[in-house]
């Protein structure tokens, strides 16, 4: 079974400390039995204390996300994003204002859904403040408190749902949720085309792609926004290598109509 703290996870505690959790997909993940490659960290040390630690242990870094609290460090050229603990002051559905907090309870609140806000410390404890460990093993994906209230917080966490529900959701799609997309869906046009494509990539790949994107055409999400992408050429060689353009056909996705 993969190791949920590797070396170089390792090596950052040294620095950081007690402080600082790993969190998110790489605690479902662990707890699922399934491989993860990316191993986040959460800690209520700030910005500022973190680059510090970090620089007097000589550790490279990338400086990009410090008003949202992330600092990425590099470990033998590993990639960890580290986030203070924080929580949203404003929204407006594609940007967030944050303010850090000491708060673990307040920094789980703030994510999207259950089983994203879980926490690891290095001695194994696993902490749930959203009941997210029950979520997982029932197999059900629910947003943190309203659905609605998220997802205008952040119209992407809709397609993010879809995506997530495709590999973990083994509960139908989530009533709070079903009550919601009416008045989210006017707003997915409103992201950017990277965000919508990136999102639609991950969905029509997966492993319940066909599942999925029936869910979504019967919910009325597969709008124009959606149907209307054209994947980057990357993306299209892997589409074609998994044969998918007859399914994508079938759904209406204009880029691959005849």
């Amino acid at each position: 079974m993969q190791k949920l703290w590797d070396k170089k996870a390792l090596f950052l505690h040294r620095i950081l400390g007690d402080k600082v959790r790993l969190v998110g997909g790489c605690v479902r993940d662990y707890l699922l039995h399934k491989h993860f490659q990316d191993r986040d960290m959460a800690t209520p040390l700030t910005p500022d204390e973190v680059v510090n630690l970090l620089e007097k242990h000589h550790v490279p870094h990338v400086d990009i996300g410090r008003p949202f609290g992330t600092i990425i460090a590099k470990v033998d050229g590993t990639p960890f994003e580290i986030t203070t603990l924080r929580k949203d002051v404003l929204t407006d559905g594609r940007h967030a204002v944050v303010k850090f907090t000491k708060s673990w309870a307040v920094d789980a609140k703030r994510r999207d859904f259950t089983v994203n806000a879980l926490y690891a410390d290095v001695h194994g404890k696993i902490y749930d403040y959203v009941g997210g460990i029950e979520d997982l093993k029932a197999g059900h994906l629910r947003f943190i408190g309203s659905a609605k209230k998220r997802m205008q917080e952040d119209y992407l966490r809709l397609l993010r749902y879809f995506r997530f529900w495709a590999k973990f959701g083994e509960r139908d799609i989530d009533p709070d949720v079903k009550r919601a997309i009416p008045f989210v869906m006017p707003f997915i046009s409103t992201l950017s085309l990277d965000r919508r494509r990136e999102e639609m990539f991950q969905i029509i790949t997966g492993k319940r792609a066909k599942t999925t994107l029936n869910k979504m055409k019967k919910l009325g999400v597969l709008n124009d926004a959606l149907l209307s992408i054209k994947f980057s050429k990357k993306q299209q060689k892997i589409i074609l290598d998994k044969r998918l353009e007859k399914m994508l056909a079938s759904f209406g996705f204009s880029e691959y109509k005849k």
